[in-house]
């Protein structure tokens, strides 16, 4: 046997073994595919709607890592029922591998013609997540905001900022200007999955809910205080009057969140909004938490 002859199955062991160790890195860098990999799954804390509104929808924001995976959701009525107020069937939400969108859970709203409470409430509960699924905030509170009164109001809804970890951080997002809406505004350059990411320059849209539209502009007090966040170091201090348009039944205001906040996962900063010319205030205070 001739020295090339001896050679020619060594040298094909070793490509074959080279090939394997390059597969097995490939699949290693798919999103999803670590087996310690985790997906972070959190729902909208509240949502609120006026009962014209036709729809209430939470969102299920994902962060962390892309891992395939499920979980349950659960309904269950508080002061508002079906199907009287609102229709909404339990399910289950699903990621492939490398599936980085959120996912969205959408109640329709009852236009009962009824006067009822201002608010009117009903739970969405996570549930039952599949191994490579952390549940990180698992109850939205949906609240129907009565129009059949002949009281104006206003309320304000807590907030969530779901951590989303970057190898490297984009450019800064620059505040945005109030943006009157039907819904929650689009997020101003986080992509689809996350609320918020580790960058400075990060701004929580806060929605300002009405319970019907009114023919003329309407003012409302919003400011911002300490929870666990610090003003300066955390955020941004908001103290300022509001104009909801003529015509609008939300209106979303920006709060900058600092690159410290990031540090503080658990912590929050609360909201209070006062003084609404076009009625009174329901339910006036929030909390935008940071969670991770």
């Amino acid at each position: 046997m001739t020295m090339k002859s001896r050679m020619l199955p060594t040298l094909g062991a070793a490509l074959t073994a080279l090939a394997a160790v390059i597969a097995a890195a490939a699949v290693a860098v798919q999103p999803g595919a670590a087996a310690d990999c985790e997906r972070s799954v959190a729902i909208d804390p509240q949502v609120t709607v006026s009962e014209a509104g036709q729809a209430l929808t939470f969102t299920v924001y994902t962060a962390s890592c892309a891992a395939a995976g499920s979980v349950a959701y659960t309904v269950t009525d508080g002061t508002a029922g079906r199907p009287g107020d609102y229709q909404l069937a339990a399910g289950v939400l699903q990621w492939s591998a490398g599936d980085t969108g959120d996912r969205r859970v959408r109640a329709a709203i009852a236009d009962d013609g009824l006067a009822e409470s201002l608010l009117e409430d009903f739970t969405v509960t996570l549930s039952s997540p599949s191994p490579n699924i952390r549940v990180r905030y698992p109850v939205g509170r949906g609240r129907v905001f009565d129009d059949d009164t002949g009281v104006r109001a206003v309320t304000v809804d807590h907030r969530l900022c779901l951590l989303e970890p970057r190898a490297s951080a984009p450019p800064p997002t620059p505040l945005p200007s109030l943006s009157p809406s039907a819904g929650p505004a689009p997020d101003p350059g986080w992509g689809t999955a996350t609320p918020c990411t580790v960058e400075s320059g990060n701004i929580m849209p806060t929605p300002l809910s009405t319970n019907g539209a009114l023919p003329t502009a309407q003012t409302v007090r919003f400011r911002t205080f300490d929870g666990g966040l610090t003003a300066g170091l955390d955020y941004v201090a908001v103290d300022r009057t509001i104009t909801i348009p003529a015509g609008a039944n939300t209106v979303i205001v920006p709060i900058q969140l600092l690159p410290h906040a990031f540090t503080q996962p658990g912590k929050h900063l609360e909201v209070v909004i006062s003084s609404y010319s076009g009625g009174v205030v329901v339910s006036g205070s929030a909390r935008v938490t940071v969670w991770r």
